[in-house]
């Protein structure tokens, strides 16, 4: 007796395993004549006890140089490290399931009756081809594998769990980007800075735009003492002109555009540029600009407030670059990029191309809407100017 009560002893047996006995109906604890058993000799699921990664690490290119990254795929839509064991977490995904080789494979040609209603008389009579050829579209078959929120918006238009995305620590600009934009030595920056035209005052960084024209004199100053400097070229770019009305002469808004940018801090400029991603209006321009400056080993950085236009700038970009597509997310929701996205293939060679996560400003009117009550304000067509005529004693309450 003891020696099998040793035997059972649970030392032997891991708490995560799992040991089933049949016994007989006697009394004692012999197990039966023929005995049947189960073992299982592996944990049930290790996924289930797994630790929730930090949060402060999910946004991608975000850790600190002290912290090494998570070694978890990052999400080339949003730029958030993807995880697939906490679904209440960002950066949740599915993980596709295994296909065999031959899923694209054409099926063999069978024999069709005549006589079959079931099949088509294009089959039967032979018309479709039983070995169609593979569609030859640049960035057709070869879809990322993206996270659920960036499916949701590519999809859907809205982001599947909010509270998810809420956990997210803020995006600290200051700490994260500015540092790299500014270093004394390393790459030549270059900082496209990306303002809406239907909303250029209340997208306009001026923090970005101070902060960039501080270094630019400091790094100068360090050059003509033969020290190491860095002087960052900054580019404006104003997207979404197409909404603006055809009567506004483009000379006449890039003056208009300088002095402004004056008035908010941006006082050393390398070029301006009117562009429209969606009709493709002065992208390859910006494109050839942008390689003049950045070189062949230059990093390039597209900063700008929340739904500024960014990454689908970025996507326009691509597009007019040798047929390269990237895949960034694009969604009339403030703060689609979560993340530091490495663009690749844009500017060619050893040039980098940085989107970045939207700064919120406090001072504009849409960071202080709901998601809904935003849908409503995002413009989408051309603004129409209206002419009223008033008599007097009248007046016209506009707001």
């Amino acid at each position: 007796m003891l020696a099998l009560a040793r035997r059972l002893s649970p030392r032997r047996f891991p708490s995560d395993r799992l040991l089933l006995f049949f016994f007989s109906s006697s009394e004692s604890l012999i197990p039966h004549q023929s005995p049947i058993f189960l073992l299982f000799s592996s944990p049930f699921s290790s996924a289930s006890h797994s630790s929730p990664p930090p949060l402060a690490d999910l946004r991608g290119g975000c850790h600190a140089e002290d912290h090494p990254p998570p070694s978890l795929p990052l999400c080339p839509g949003c730029g958030v490290h993807m995880q697939s064991t906490h679904s209440s977490l960002p950066g949740f995904f599915i993980p596709p399931a295994p296909k065999s080789p031959d899923y694209h494979a054409p099926l063999s040609p069978l024999p069709v009756a005549s006589d079959e209603p079931h099949f088509s008389l294009s089959l039967k009579s032979g018309v479709l081809s039983p070995n169609p050829k593979p569609s030859t579209t640049p960035g057709l078959d070869s879809k990322p594998l993206v996270c659920s929120r960036c499916h949701s918006l590519r999809h859907y238009g809205r982001v599947k769990d909010p509270s998810a995305e809420n956990l997210l620590p803020d995006f600290d600009f200051d700490r994260m980007v500015a540092p790299k934009m500014a270093s004394p030595s390393g790459p030549r920056s270059v900082v496209l800075m990306v303002v809406d035209a239907a909303d250029f005052d209340g997208s306009f960084p001026r923090k970005v735009a101070r902060f960039v024209s501080s270094s630019i004199e400091k790094h100068s100053i360090a050059y003509k003492e033969g020290k190491p400097a860095n002087v960052p070229r900054v580019i404006l770019v104003v997207t979404k002109i197409d909404l603006l009305p055809s009567s506004i002469a483009p000379d006449d808004l890039e003056h208009w555009v300088r002095k402004q940018a004056r008035i908010g801090g941006a006082n050393k400029l390398s070029g301006v540029h009117l562009v429209s991603s969606v009709r493709d209006w002065g992208v390859r321009n910006l494109v050839e600009h942008v390689r003049e400056l950045a070189g062949s080993r230059g990093n390039v950085w597209a900063v700008g407030a929340q739904n500024a236009g960014k990454s689908t700038l970025i996507n326009a970009m691509g597009k007019c670059v040798e047929g390269k597509l990237s895949h960034l997310t694009v969604a009339p929701v403030p703060g689609t990029t979560l993340g530091i996205v490495r663009v690749e293939g844009v500017l060619g060679e050893q040039a980098k191309l940085f989107d970045t996560p939207g700064i919120l400003h406090p001072y504009q009117i849409t960071s202080r809407l709901t998601r809904e009550e935003q849908k409503l304000v995002l413009m989408s067509k051309e603004l129409k100017p209206r002419t009223y005529r008033i008599k007097v004693i009248q007046s016209i309450l506009a707001g």
